[in-house]
């Protein structure tokens, strides 16, 4: 859990988080090149697996996506899969999500690595390249670690991120819509990377719609020109959430017509769950 110092440091930097989001949000600036298709995606943070309780949970969670109609076309896990980087937990999460019948996209996350900072267990499980890119439809992500070990705050993205960055920008077409993918956020939160600036610096000249982010652990949006920059509610059974809501679930993100909405999709945590922390 965060501690009570951490906690009080929120509260006394009220002034400088992003606004709250209602369950849904739009970019307003049309592509270049117009995307033609439509899809959906599931997007859920902050999983936090640490125990068997969590299995059980996460299996409800995955059934309500499967109820999904039109079902999404994949899923990102946009970080702290787990809550201490052990293979067995990521190895549990992974296990749960691949039963779904969608590609997972895995966002690496500050949790998502030993307290020393190893992530060789979450290389070992969900690829050995923490940043990597791909497209569907007339859309491209990038999904980046954007984590400095096990800090919570006053983190600092890599170099080796800036980097894979700058070549992947080199090698894709500017005019068509981006979406970055990470866990720390680069909005306005007093939870974002030191260096965001410079990331979101690098993305100027290209078509950025959206950047989704998990780690607070709260529905908040900030801009960078015409992209939102958001966050989202805790999908874990027994972590709180942080603009006081109490409801758990995941996000379900429709991209139409060059338009990205999301809204927020609540899964109810059992009385056995909430009775027994």
């Amino acid at each position: 859990m965060y501690s009570r110092r951490q906690i009080l440091r929120a509260a006394a930097l009220t002034a400088l988080s992003p606004r709250l989001l209602t369950p849904s949000f739009a970019a307003d600036a049309p592509a270049p090149i117009p995307p033609t298709d439509g899809f959906r995606f599931v997007l859920a943070s902050d999983l936090h697996y640490r125990d068997r309780r969590c299995g059980a949970w996460l299996e409800r969670v995955t059934a309500r996506i499967r109820q999904l109609r039109p079902a999404p076309a994949f899923c990102v896990l946009d970080g702290d899969l787990t809550e201490g980087g052990r293979a067995a937990q990521l190895g549990a999460v992974k296990e749960i999500f691949e039963r779904l019948p969608m590609p997972i996209r895995a966002v690496v996350g500050n949790h998502d690595c030993t307290g020393s900072g190893d992530f060789s267990a979450y290389r070992r499980i969900y690829g050995a390249s923490l940043n990597y890119g791909f497209a569907h439809g007339d859309w491209d992500f990038l999904a980046l670690d954007s984590t400095e070990g096990p800090k919570v705050y006053r983190a600092r993205i890599g170099d080796d991120t800036l980097a894979w960055v700058d070549g992947a920008l080199k090698r894709r077409n500017r005019n068509r819509p981006l979406i970055i993918l990470t866990h720390l956020p680069l909005g306005h939160n007093w939870l974002r990377p030191l260096n965001a600036q410079a990331l979101l610096n690098r993305l100027h000249e290209h078509d950025l719609r959206a950047v989704l982010s998990g780690h607070w652990h709260g529905m908040t949006e900030t801009k960078e020109g015409a992209a939102e920059l958001t966050t989202g509610r805790c999908c874990s059974w027994w972590r709180n959430n942080h603009d006081g809501s109490q409801e758990k679930g995941f996000t379900l993100c429709e991209l139409h017509s060059g338009q990205l909405h999301s809204r927020f999709v609540p899964v109810p945590v059992p009385a056995e769950l909430l009775n027994n922390t």
